[in-house]
């Protein structure tokens, strides 16, 4: 592997930082949310294996159900503070919110991103009932990369050979549907991300790896064993046709989805929703996913 290119990853990294130091100011806290930060879920000291809690502090006693967002950033950079005005937008909606954090390529691979989220996922099924969250209605969002993680890991609960693959051991708490905002699906494709950093994702020498099928999303083992899936885009998406793409795949398979694609605006680019949360056109698609979600029912049979 380049350090040339490892050196690239991390300046941009840095760079998305700086990009986002006046968020607080520009989205201040929700009034009405409480947000728990910086919980360890994996036993360790690692920053990366910490989640935020979001709820609404007038909560009656009741079970909220309960939305797992994992943020985007490309598998490289991110971090689940960025997601904070988007995550408190659905607790203000009635949520137990957990946004998580996870390790980031080049420091680690894909594999290792998804056992992260598998502990974290376990984490939050321990402490469920602690925090009033209703198991029968356990949900998950991602937007770009996080959407990548997202599909792989809930297909991996359902697919046994998929889990194998990876060399990872899936949560039991499994997401009754899932909600993928500007999905980067596709690491492999010739293009800016498939140039460069499938042999990070993967190891060097992936395609002679058990994993090797599998860097295709549209394997049929991945896309038959997910739960039903709410997909977005816009057309000033820069990866809208990868969201088009997985959304054929889900038909073909007759998995269960829904397919918000919005016409040109140069306002609604990729992520947006989670870019910025507050526009009138976020709010309708945060409002139409979890209504998507929440219709969704259990009982499909998994191989």
């Amino acid at each position: 592997m380049s350090q040339w290119i490892t050196n690239i990853f991390y300046r941009q990294r840095k760079d998305f930082q700086k990009t986002y130091a006046g968020r607080d100011q520009q989205f201040p806290p929700l009034p009405g949310i409480i947000c728990q930060a910086d919980i360890p879920y994996a036993g360790d000291t690692l920053p990366a294996h910490r989640l935020d809690i979001y709820y609404p502090e007038k909560r009656q006693d009741v079970l909220l159900p309960v939305m797992i967002n994992i943020h985007g950033g490309g598998l490289l950079l991110g971090s689940k503070e960025f997601n904070r005005p988007f995550c408190e937008r659905i607790a203000g909606k009635g949520f137990l919110v957990f946004s998580i954090d996870y390790r980031l390529v080049p420091d680690c691979t894909v594999f290792d991103q998804f056992q992260d989220i598998f502990l974290a996922f376990d984490f939050i099924k321990e402490n469920l009932a602690h925090y009033q969250g209703d198991p029968d209605q356990v949900y998950a969002s991602g937007d770009s990369g996080g959407a990548c993680l997202l599909t792989y890991t809930a297909a991996m609960q359902n697919c046994k050979r998929l889990a194998e693959a990876a060399g990872v051991t899936p949560s039991a708490l499994k997401p009754v549907a899932i909600g993928l905002i500007s999905g980067m699906f596709y690491t492999t494709r010739k293009d800016k991300i498939g140039l460069f950093l499938p042999t990070y994702l993967y190891g060097k020498h992936y395609k002679k790896e058990a994993f090797a099928p599998y860097v295709n999303p549209e394997h049929e083992d991945i896309v038959s064993s997910l739960p039903p899936c709410f997909l977005t885009t816009s057309h000033n998406d820069n990866l809208r046709d990868y969201t088009v793409s997985f959304a054929r795949a889900l038909r073909r398979h007759h998995i269960p989805h829904k397919l918000l694609n919005l016409p040109a605006d140069r306002r609604l680019t990729h992520a947006f929703s989670v870019f910025d949360p507050s526009l009138p056109e976020s709010e309708a698609l945060i409002n139409d996913m979890l209504q998507f979600l929440q219709t969704c029912q259990k009982g499909r049979t998994y191989k």
